[in-house]
């Protein structure tokens, strides 16, 4: 254990790689699922299939494949550019992710009562004003604790983003294991770094879970009802 703990810095340093990847990861998974999700609920026939075609895509097969494709095979096409590691590993796991995003924004924009809809209609209020102050922000509470769980799988994912040579924990602990030749404490603190992202990622969705418009209003409601 000592010779490991020896190499602690380094395993440090793709930890902080590792998180780097994956708050991009998530940002990235936000922003797709959103482009993906709300016209995958829309009324338009042409939006909801072109958008049900491209969740299809990113969700049929696995990361890693689409991982080599896009570092490896799309340089070969004429034209595209050399992404360099951490960009592909980003956007890879961004697309893929928000592939997965897109049917929880769906689900939650599909949640909002149908009368809330037809409210924002006659008072008048054009589709995007409707989403951005009416149903989205309701949809929130539905779709805030699924992105939660995603968000997790997200941080696992990032583990693959070593077969690329992005120098993230897992590269670092496979360089630290076969210098050392200690599997298991090197393993044991990989195990425990991983954990601890997760952990952070699950407490800050918990958190904005709790600063939600609808949920505040609820808890307030709640209180209020209890006070009586």
């Amino acid at each position: 254990m000592g010779a490991t703990l020896e190499h602690l810095p380094a395993l440090l340093r793709g930890l902080q790689t590792t998180a780097l990847v994956a708050a991009l990861a998530i940002l990235g998974c936000i922003l797709v699922s959103l482009v993906l999700g709300v016209p995958r609920a829309g009324r338009r026939r042409s939006t909801r299939v072109s958008s049900a075609l491209a969740i299809e895509f990113f969700r049929g097969a696995s990361a890693l494949v689409f991982l080599f494709w896009a570092y490896y095979a799309l340089p070969l096409v004429p034209g595209m550019p050399q992404l360099s590691p951490l960009v592909a590993s980003v956007a890879v796991l961004s697309l893929v992710g928000g592939a997965y995003g897109a049917e929880i924004v769906r689900a939650g924009l599909e949640s909002v009562p149908r009368g809330q809809i037809d409210a924002c209609r006659a008072l008048g209020l054009r589709p995007l004003q409707a989403m951005r102050l009416v149903i989205l922000p309701q949809a929130l509470s539905q779709i805030v604790p699924a992105f939660g769980s995603l968000a997790v799988d997200l941080v696992k994912w990032t583990s693959l983003v070593s077969f690329v040579g992005v120098q993230d924990l897992l590269y670092v602990a496979n360089a630290v294991r076969s210098i050392t030749f200690q599997s298991m404490p090197v393993f044991v603190v990989l195990a425990l770094m991983y954990w601890l992202l997760c952990l952070i990622v699950s407490v800050v969705f918990r958190g904005l879970e709790r600063i939600l418009p609808l949920n505040r209003a609820l808890n307030a409601g709640g209180a209020l009802h209890g006070a009586r």
